[in-house]
This record gives structure tokens, sequence and C-alpha cells, in this order.
């Protein structure tokens, strides 16, 4: 959402001026209630010139400021965001675009519940036991709707991590770049048991340089050791509660199959190392100590965190989300986050930070605000509630069932994450009935999102194996399949991805069948894998 600058409309003193009156509010008792409000504290206080400020372009709020409209206002502090072209949620978006170079947690939570997210119809009851289905057959695009008008999530024991290009250690079973689901529940890793030897199950440990993903073989009743299936990295024993906690199976991989990078092996991580215990954050960790061990564990310097903020302020279309390196350095020195929330959001997604976690150690979380939201009139907000007699889509309830969680988090990030434009419901096919039998990427595919723009498959001699592009086909009856092909002449060569399918077909091109597109995603479940 951009701030409002168009002459036509309201300037941003007078929408502020309009939501404070809807309050029976004036910038004047704004003022004298901030600083009843927190005595002594500066930084919590708006001046009385607060709205003659914002005739000034590069003038914005800090975020204790807009704490304090919110706190007074009872307005909530992420719609007061909002008014002020601020969104909280381009720290998760972001994290999930940039790279990592070690496997990280995600920020996979919604801090703006106001914002839109595409929603969608049925068409038709869909048949899941299909093979390969465009969703365009099943679904088309309804009225965007707001966040907080989506059911309620049925699980809680969820959390989301990228996959590093220097820690790859499940590499080819994921790789970097990719983002994956762990489940969490004790019931999940008590089921999956760390058994000798290794079996096929993903685990996420934590250890004193931060997470990965990793195969797990037992050593001793409390000894575990990092079992990596292909390159050489350090098979390293790690105790159990003392030196790594296992914090859960890895049970669903979101995978960009376009741009595919080669994991590197440092010297770190390549040649034995011996773990460190484990120490539990201090409790009284300010901003800037929460900044630095975010910033350590994510392996970044200073210059190389500053050209990731560049890249923000460049997609965001405003400078103000650049950091300098001088600046970074300056950050981690601090008590209190930088003034402007616009740094905040960009540090949170460089660092790969939860921005709930410097919210709270800032004494700014969204909770102390108001709990109220501001009348849609005054924002730019394009979603709608749902209508109560619109009928609920079937396909989305299915969906909800069967993953239990879905990554509302991503909805902004995927197209950059998956390396199209955008993404529309005729780009993913429904592959829920399609079992691999020939690359491990392909067992357990769910989804798979297809570039349409790329109809000739491209020559693959001199790449591996685990990069090697796929694609979609429609045959002349109207049926699909997928694979990895080539062009010779006028012949698509196929190695099909359908168990129980030929390993080649030869079908001529435009005779027998058209390329629809590039795969560029798979979305695919981890845990069938568990069967040898």
């Amino acid at each position: 959402m951009q701030a409002r600058s168009q002459s036509s409309e309201p300037s941003l003193a007078d929408v502020v001026r309009a939501i404070l009156a809807s309050r029976g509010l004036t910038i004047a008792k704004i003022s004298r209630s901030s600083r009843a409000l927190a005595p002594g504290k500066s930084r919590l206080h708006v001046p009385h010139n607060f709205c003659s400020s914002l005739r000034n372009a590069r003038f914005s709020p800090s975020l204790y400021q807009l704490l304090a409209l919110s706190a007074v206002s009872d307005y909530r502090l992420a719609d007061w965001l909002a008014i002020f072209g601020l969104s909280l949620d381009n720290a998760p978006r972001f994290q999930a675009q940039l790279p990592a170079r070690r496997t990280v947690r995600l920020d996979a939570h919604i801090y703006q519940p106001g914002s839109p997210v595409r929603w969608f119809q049925d068409l038709r009851e869909a048949d899941l036991t299909s093979s390969l289905v465009p969703l365009s057959q099943w679904l088309r695009s309804s009225a965007a709707r707001s966040f907080e008008s989506l059911p309620p999530s049925a699980a809680q024991d969820f959390l989301y991590v990228k996959i590093g290009l220097e820690d790859a250690f499940a590499f080819p079973d994921l790789l970097p770049g990719s983002i994956v689901r762990i489940d969490c529940s004790s019931g999940a890793i008590e089921h999956s048991a760390v058994q000798n030897p290794a079996s096929r199950t993903l685990y996420l440990v934590e250890h004193s340089r931060g997470v990965l993903c990793s195969r797990l073989s037992r050593s001793g009743p409390k000894t575990i050791v990092l079992c990596p299936r292909q390159l050489p990295y350090a098979a390293v024993e790690l105790r159990e509660g003392s030196q790594t906690r296992i914090l859960g199976i890895a049970d669903l991989e979101i995978r960009p199959t376009r741009h595919l990078e080669i994991p590197v092996v440092p010297p770190a991580l390549g040649t034995f190392w011996t773990p460190a215990p484990l120490t539990p954050s201090p409790s009284t960790r300010d901003v800037g100590q929460l900044l630095r061990e975010s910033r350590l564990k994510s392996r970044f310097s200073f210059r190389q965190a500053s050209e990731r903020t560049a890249v923000i302020a460049k997609a965001l279309g405003d400078a103000r989300y650049y950091c300098s390196p001088g600046a970074l350095s300056d950050y981690e020195t601090r008590p209190f986050p930088p003034r402007h929330v616009h740094k905040i959001v960009s540090l949170c997604a460089a660092y790969f930070a939860n921005v709930g976690d410097v919210l709270e150690h800032a004494g700014a979380e969204l909770s102390r605000g108001g709990q109220h939201r501001i009348p849609d009139r005054f924002l730019d907000n394009l979603a709608s509630d749902p209508d109560p007699n619109e009928p609920q889509s079937r396909f989305l309830e299915q969906m909800a069932t069967r993953f239990k969680d879905l990554p509302y988090f991503l909805h902004a990030a995927l197209p950059s994450v998956f390396g199209v434009s955008e993404i529309s419901v005729r780009d993913v096919f429904w592959a829920g009935g399609v079992a691999g039998s020939i690359d491990s990427y392909s067992t357990g595919a769910q989804f798979l999102v297809v570039d349409r723009k790329q109809k000739t498959p491209r020559p693959s001699l001199y790449t591996p194996l685990w990069a090697q592009p796929a694609y979609i086909l429609q045959r002349r009856d109207g049926s699909y399949t997928w694979g990895f092909c080539v062009l010779q002449g006028g012949t698509l060569i196929v190695r099909v991805c359908f168990a129980g399918s030929p390993n080649i077909e030869r079908l001529r091109h435009r005779i027998d069948a058209d390329v629809v597109g590039e795969v560029v995603g798979v979305v695919r479940t981890l845990r069938e894998e568990e069967t040898v």
C-alpha cells in the first residue's frame, strides 16, 4: 500500500485529522494524552505540529509516535502503519524472496490483518484422485478478502525455514532456497524416532550455530549424528539437550525449480567441528543485541546486509528502506530500534529476524496499541468481507483439512520465489494423484507452478539431474503429463514423472502434444518418504 500523494486526494494530514475526528480527537488532544500516557518518555510523545510535519514529503512518524497514536485513538497500530503506506508484512515477504547463506527460520506471522489476499470460488467439484489438472478447471478468482476474514488455521504446531546455500545437509532432497514446513508437534517427533542407520526422515535441529535440516542417526542413547546424504559435510555428533534440540520433522517443501544454485560446503562445516553448548538467550536483550544475534546466525557482513536492504529499497521504490553499512553497525549498539519503520522492516528482512520479537524488545508490541479497526473509508483496502450468502469453496476447505496449516504469509512472495511476474489460477496444477518414481523431487508432488511463457524446452545436457527443467505437456485428448523433455527436430522426447508410465515417450511437437510451459515450482509432501 502506498501513502496518498495524488493532488486529487485528501492530503495525509487531512486524513489523519479525519481519523482522529471519528474518535472525537484532535492532534492537540493526542499530544497531551501521549505525554500523560508516557511521562518522561519523549519518544512516545506526539508533537503539536505533527500534522504540519506531514506536509513535508521526507517526514515519517516514528514507530513510537504511531504507537502513541494507536493507544490514544484505540485504533490498531497495524492500521495506522497502513495509513502511512507501511506494512510490516514486507519483512516476511522479503525473507521468503532473498537468498539465505545458512538455513533460517522465516517469520510466518501476518501483521496487517486488513491486507487483501486473493480468494477463489469453486467452478465444479474437484476430483482429487486426478493425476494432473489445472486449477482453472475447478476454481475461479473471486473478490479479495482480508486476512482477518479467512478461516483460522487448524494447527499451530508448524514453523517454516528456508534452506541455506552453505548448509544444505539434506541436498538433494531439499535444495538451497526451498521453503520447508516443519511439524513441531511432540507427537510427530516421538512417532519418527531417530534410528540407526538413518532413515529418510528429515529433521530440523538447533545447534550453537543456528538451525539446519538433515537426516539423523543415533550413536548413543542421548547423542545424534548429522547424516548428509550427498555433499561432504562433516558428520558431527551432537548431544541432545546440551548441544542440540530436535525442533521438528520436515513435512512439506515449497521448491523453486528455476535459477537453482549449487550448494557450497564451507570449511567451517566441511571439516569436523566441536559443537558448543546451547546457551539460552538472555532475557534482558535489547533490540541492538537481538539484531546482532540474527545477523551473525545468518552469516552476513554489514556490507552484504546493506546490499540486501538496497534490493528492498529498489523493490519498494523508497530510499528510506536502505541502510548503509555504518548505520547497520550503529543499530546493533543501540537499545532501541531505528526511528523509521522503513529501517525496521529492512533489518528484519535482511537479517531474517522476527518482526514480533523486535517489536517486543522495543516495547512496541502490536497488542499495546488500540484494538479497533480504522474505518475502511480511510484505507486503500481492496479487500472485502465475505458475503454470508456466498457458498464456501469446497476445494479450499479440503486443502485446509489436508494440509492443516496454509502459509498465507507467502501470498505476495510466491511470484518472486518462483521467478515469475505473477501467478494466476491458470498457472497452478493439481498433482496430488502423482507418485514420483524417477526423481525424488517429484515424489509427493501436490501442486505444480508453471510459467506458460516458456514453451520451448531448454537443452540440459550439462545440467545435473536435480536441476534439469521439467515441462507440462497437453496431449491431443486434452490430458496432461509432465516430465523432463528435450525438443529434437519436431519430436518431444519426454522422461515422464508418473509412476507406472513408460520412462521415455516420443511425441510429435504440436501434433501429439503441446508444451504448456516450464515447471518453476513444486509443492510436495515429505513424510511419505519415510517408507523405503
